[in-house]
């Protein structure tokens, strides 16, 4: 950043601000030294609850710099859910919004941090510029040494909590010692993910390792809207979930010469079908479209590039350890159908406060189970079938949600889909499907999915027994992924007000 301190870093579309490599700098070495006048020390927390907003990277640098671990939670969560997650952690300083600080002053009463508003500012309420008055010498600050080296705590995410509560996970140092191809100086990049997620936090230090020119706003993602940024912007490069991947292919300004300077789409966070990869592809045929798969606990473990091997994740990224192994551990071969662990070559944090649900995921040997069930074929491309507590089981047999998902997928008319497994007494989780067609599509009809299901997939077990619905949507979280007991209650709904009869084979 001080080699090129003239070259403008980011720019908030929202409010039209633009911060340079030497603003972002004087912001952030302005606050890592408040902090440690504050008497915020490496194992004290710092928590944020806000937006993509133009003071939010500055802060995020301070913490790193004075090495003072934050932990993110997202701003927009419910006052239980942003209670539970700010409960684990306690920080002292939290920096949130004018939209959320009531919300905030009433979760943390117990231990009442000091807050600071980062937007909307409130009259009487404490805020980023009270920290960013720069101070003597700073351009002779030199940032804290972590004591932990590479293994030290520098920030907390929350998981997903797509099956249940979220855990605060811990990253390490280590994480961030890594580079992104993709990305170099000349790129201008877009990601609508906040720093609660590891795609924004991950953006965020990309953006800063390698000087590029990083696009945010407050806005939520919506097709129009992208398309609107990248050609305002000249974006080439962005990440996104399968949901925002499926609204722009749907979108019709979505076209090959509004997209004119995008190179490289990344999609994460979950499953999207081949006819949605294909269609993007065919609208913008210059782009070069990659698929990651990771998660908060590991990061990165694989990568595909373009189109090849559509229902692989693709081959592991370097320095990545992996293997697929039984119920016992026993290390499996090629094709065979299994957990996936990925080896930590450092020490993990683990979940904060979490001491048994971490040692439930990382063995000793340093082996972190993912919870997915996946194969690698003999090519060394990497498919993830489903999760493993996800595993259902009809009349005594195992069965995996993600293989008929995955099966409903294949048809071009379905955006997405959920199955779910409705327990019954005598047969067990019975499966039926939540399906999202594209607009105004009359087909596929259900009669048609479970019949394409049956010539696909021939086990007893994978028949959609409890049938099909149609919804609008599938509840997703803040981040796109879909909420699986939140689908089943749906799917037992439908069950109970439709006259539908599906007959158990």
């Amino acid at each position: 950043m001080k080699m090129q301190p003239s070259k403008v870093i980011q720019i908030d579309d929202f409010d039209g601000t633009t911060v340079t490599n030497k603003e972002m700098l004087t912001y952030s070495i302005s606050i890592a030294k408040k902090l440690k006048k504050l008497g915020m020390r490496q194992e004290d927390l710092v928590g944020v609850a806000a937006h993509n907003t133009t003071y939010l990277t500055a802060v995020t640098l301070g913490c790193f710099f004075n090495c003072t671990p934050f932990h993110t939670v997202h701003p927009d969560f419910k006052e239980v859910a942003m209670a539970q997650c700010f409960d684990l952690t306690k920080p002292k300083i939290i920096f949130c919004e004018g939209s959320n600080y009531k919300t905030i002053v009433k979760i943390t009463a117990d231990y009442s941090p000091k807050l600071y508003t980062l937007s909307d500012h409130l009259k009487g309420v404490p805020t980023i510029f009270d920290l960013l008055q720069p101070t003597e010498n700073d351009y002779l600050y030199q940032p804290e040494t972590p004591s932990l080296g590479a293994e030290q705590t520098v920030a907390i995410l929350c998981s997903s909590g797509t099956t249940g509560l979220p855990k605060a996970v811990t990253l390490s140092a280590y994480r961030f010692m890594l580079n992104n191809p993709l990305i170099n100086g000349d790129t201008v990049f877009y990601c609508p993910s906040t720093l609660d997620w590891m795609s924004g936090l991950m953006g965020l230090y990309y953006n800063c390792l390698s000087s590029c020119t990083r696009i945010i706003s407050r806005k939520a993602f919506s097709p129009d809207y992208f398309v609107q940024l990248t050609q305002k912007y000249k974006i080439t490069y962005t990440i996104m979930s399968p949901i925002n991947v499926i609204a722009l292919t749907e979108c019709p300004q979505f076209t090959c010469d509004k997209m004119a300077t995008l190179l490289s789409p990344q999609c994460i966070g979950g499953p999207i079908s081949q006819h949605i990869l294909r269609n993007f592809q065919k609208i913008v045929p210059k782009c070069i479209i990659t698929r990651s798969y990771g998660c908060s606990e590991t990061g990165g473990i694989s990568i595909n590039i373009g189109l090849q091997r559509e229902n692989s994740a693709g081959k592991l990224l370097p320095n990545v350890q992996l293997r697929i192994v039984d119920d016992k551990e026993n290390n499996l071969g090629p094709n065979d159908i299994g957990e996936i662990l990925v080896h930590l070559p450092y020490q993990w944090g683990g979940y904060f406060g979490n001491t048994k649900e971490t040692e439930g995921l990382i063995d000793a040997l340093g082996w972190c189970r993912t919870g997915d069930i996946g194969l690698m074929d003999g090519d060394c491309f990497l498919y993830i079938v489903d999760r493993k507590k996800d595993v259902l089981k009809y009349l005594s047999m195992h069965y995996w949600p993600g293989e008929i998902e995955n099966t409903i997928r294949e048809l071009p008319q379905v955006d997405d889909c959920c199955v779910v497994g409705i327990y019954d007494e005598h047969f067990g989780d019975v499966a039926g499907a939540l399906v999202v067609k594209q607009k105004d599509s009359k087909v596929p009809t259900a009669e048609m999915i479970i019949s394409y299901v049956k010539e696909r997939l021939v086990e007893p077990e994978k028949q959609l027994h409890n049938g099909v619905y149609f919804i609008e949507e599938l509840p997703r979280n803040n981040n796109g992924k879909v909420l699986r007991p939140e689908a089943k209650e749906i799917f037992r709904n439908l069950m109970q007000t439709s006259s539908i009869d599906y007959v158990l084979l």
